[in-house]
């Protein structure tokens, strides 16, 4: 019983085309099916893990996984009682969705539950790259929005999510980290610094370092750079373990969407204490970079 990690995200991007020459030809994601509006892709298998949706740019909605019918009755359980209206879906807007239930986040974000099906269990990330460059999943999604970080962590531990990380800047709070499952993190939030922002990034995840140097040399190989990394976040300050200590590297697709490529998240168990931190506001760069002095301007300042 539970909320498991994230099992699908929806973006918008202005050109179907241009994005899968991203997502399809430098990523190598395999395309389930298309038609004139959206894209639905896979890492591996015959389950969408994420959707392109002919827009402009950011986040259309992102789904995680539940492991049935039971979890999602709780969650809408809960969210009725708190005045939140929800809705159930039949589970057949993406290959490899079962049933599903629809509501919105205080931000204005719209996050699914869904239920993965008998070859599947929804939100089990798989993390075996097979030698290949290839990301082998979806693995966490960053919101961005001008709601208090404080409501939205309320709000995610009322339906199930555990505390893992808060970030405080100058005494205010300023990002939460949240997990459905034992990894580190499978969502996060922060405060925007542009208002009409509403995603920092939606993660993929990598297997290890040499994970990273395949993936690096095909950025290279096919004209395209990271924004920020490989490196290792470090929220400890200076702890190679503990929460907010994954290893990262962000890039953009051709539309401004932050795709991260995770790894190395540890595992906790369920009654773990959360990492508190405040820091100043120069100490922002050695929070988000364990290995190194820099730091991109455009990773605190650009979302979608």
């Amino acid at each position: 019983m539970g909320i498991n990690r994230i099992d699908h995200a929806a973006v918008r991007v202005g050109d179907l085309g241009k994005a899968l020459a991203w997502y399809e030809d430098v990523l190598g994601l395999t395309v389930l099916s298309r038609d004139a509006d959206a894209v639905h892709l896979a890492c591996r298998g015959k389950a969408a893990d994420i959707t392109l949706v002919k827009g402009r740019q950011s986040l259309e909605n992102f789904t995680f996984g539940v492991d049935d019918q039971e979890d999602l009755d709780r969650v809408e359980s809960i969210l009725k009682k708190e005045g939140v209206t929800a809705e159930r879906l039949n589970g057949d807007s993406r290959p490899g969705e079962g049933a599903t239930l629809k509501f919105h986040l205080p931000s204005g974000h719209e996050l699914r539950l869904c239920t993965g099906g008998a070859e599947r269990r929804a939100g089990i990330v798989d993390f075996d790259a097979r030698g290949s460059h290839i990301p082998t999943d979806m693995d966490h999604i960053n919101l961005l929005g001008e709601v208090d970080p404080g409501v939205m962590r309320d709000f995610l531990m009322m339906i199930g999510f555990k505390s893992s990380l808060n970030i405080s800047v100058g005494g205010q709070l300023a990002g939460i980290w949240l997990r459905g499952s034992a990894f580190d993190h499978d969502i996060a939030y922060m405060r925007a610094v542009r208002p009409s922002d509403r995603l920092h990034h939606v993660a993929f995840a990598v297997e290890d370092g040499n994970h990273y140097f395949r993936l690096s040399d095909r950025l290279m190989e096919t004209g395209h750079r990271w924004e920020f990394g490989p490196g290792r976040h470090n929220a400890g300050l200076g702890k190679s373990t503990g929460f907010g200590t994954n290893n990262y590297a962000y890039a953009f697709d051709p539309f401004g969407n932050r795709n991260e490529f995770s790894s190395g998240m540890e595992q906790f168990a369920d009654d773990a204490t959360p990492l508190d931190v405040d820091i100043a506001p120069e100490q922002l760069t050695d929070v988000m970079n364990g290995w190194g002095y820099e730091m991109a301007e455009t990773f605190m300042t650009v979302g979608s």
